[in-house]
C-alpha cells in the first residue's frame, strides 16, 4: 500500500485549518526528556490559561481527595501526574479545534476519548505498542471530521442524514460533499502539526490497515488497536445514538491483534466505567 502525501493540497483545500496545539505539543516534547523537571512542565502549563485552570480544578476536585487546597501549577502537576496532565492537554486541545460545540461535537469529542481510553486498555494487555501512544492515536484518529465540520457544519450535517438513512457509507458521502474523507483529511492536518509519523499513518490507514501487515507491522498493530477501540465505542454507544450489537471478540481488530477472547471479555467489563471516569475527569 503506497503511502498518500500529497497532504498540502488537501490542507489548502480545507479552508482555515485549526491552530496548532502549542502547548500540548511542548509537553509532549518535555515528557520526553529523561531529566524532566516539574518546574518546566509547570512553566509550559502557565503558557495556557485555559489548560491551567482546568489542571487547577482538577487537582482540587473530589477525586484526587486531598487535604489541603492545591495552589500552585507544580504541585497539581505531582498531584494528578504527568499522564493525566498529557491527556489533559491533549483532551483540551482537541475540543479547541472546534468552531462550535453542539451536539455533534459532543458526540464526537466522546467517542474521541473513549477510543483513547479503549486504545491504551488494548494496548497495554494485548501488545507491546506505548500505551500513551495508542491513547494520542485514538484521541486523534476522527480529528479530519472536526476539520470538515468546522469548513461546513450544515454540509457535514447532510453527510450524517445520508449514512443514517442508509444510502451510503461515511468516506464515500465524505467524498462525494467534500472532495477527501475524514482519514485523509485528519493525517493531513496532523502531518501540518508536525505530530509523529506513526500518528499520521495510523490516523490515514485507521479504516484500512490489513495490507500494512507485513510492509509496515508497526502501524498495521495501531491501526488494528484503533479498530477495536472504536468497537469498544460502537458496543457502549460511546458518541453513537444508541448501543450497537457486536462481537468484540469477532471484530476486525481483535482478529488482526489475534487477541485472546477472556481477555477481550476483561477489557469489555473495564471499557465502561474507565471511559466514564476519564469523561468525568475532563470535566470536572
Amino acid at each position: 500500500m503506497s503511502m498518500f502525501s500529497d497532504f498540502e493540497s488537501i490542507t489548502k483545500s480545507m479552508g482555515e485549518l485549526p491552530p496548532s496545539p502549542i502547548v500540548a505539543t511542548k509537553l509532549l516534547e518535555l515528557l520526553r526528556k529523561p531529566d524532566l523537571k516539574i518546574k518546566e512542565l509547570a512553566n509550559a502549563v502557565s503558557l495556557d490559561p485555559v489548560i491551567s485552570a482546568r489542571l487547577m480544578r482538577m487537582a482540587n476536585s473530589a477525586f484526587y481527595q486531598q487535604m489541603k487546597q492545591i495552589r500552585t501549577v507544580d504541585r497539581a502537576i505531582i498531584v494528578v501526574g504527568e499522564n493525566v496532565l498529557k491527556n489533559l492537554a491533549l483532551e483540551y486541545s482537541l475540543r479547541s479545534t472546534h468552531k462550535t460545540y453542539g451536539v455533534m461535537e459532543r458526540k464526537l469529542w466522546e467517542n474521541s476519548i473513549g477510543c483513547a481510553v479503549g486504545c491504551r486498555m488494548i494496548a497495554d494487555r494485548l501488545t507491546q505498542v506505548d500505551k500513551n501512544e495508542a491513547y494520542l492515536a485514538g484521541l486523534q484518529h476522527h480529528i479530519g471530521k472536526i476539520v470538515m465540520i468546522n469548513r461546513d457544519k450544515e454540509l457535514y450535517k447532510e453527510v450524517l442524514r445520508i449514512v443514517d438513512e442508509g444510502k451510503g457509507q461515511l468516506r464515500d458521502v465524505e467524498r462525494g460533499l467534500f472532495a477527501y474523507s475524514h482519514e485523509i483529511v485528519g493525517a493531513a492536518l496532523l502531518d501540518h502539526w508536525n505530530y509523529p509519523k506513526s500518528i499520521v499513518n495510523a490516523t490515514l490507514y485507521h479504516h484500512e490497515f490489513e495490507a500494512l501487515r507485513n510492509d509496515k507491522p508497526d502501524i498495521f498493530t495501531l491501526c488494528a488497536i484503533i479498530s477495536l477501540g472504536s468497537d469498544f465505542c460502537a458496543h457502549f454507544g460511546v458518541g453513537y445514538s444508541e448501543p450497537r450489537e457486536i462481537d468484540l471478540t469477532l471484530c476486525r481488530g481483535a482478529l488482526a491483534l489475534e487477541a485472546n477472547p477472556m481477555i477481550v471479555d476483561e477489557l469489555t467489563e473495564r471499557f465502561e466505567p474507565e471511559f466514564i471516569k476519564e469523561r468525568n475527569l475532563f470535566l470536572s
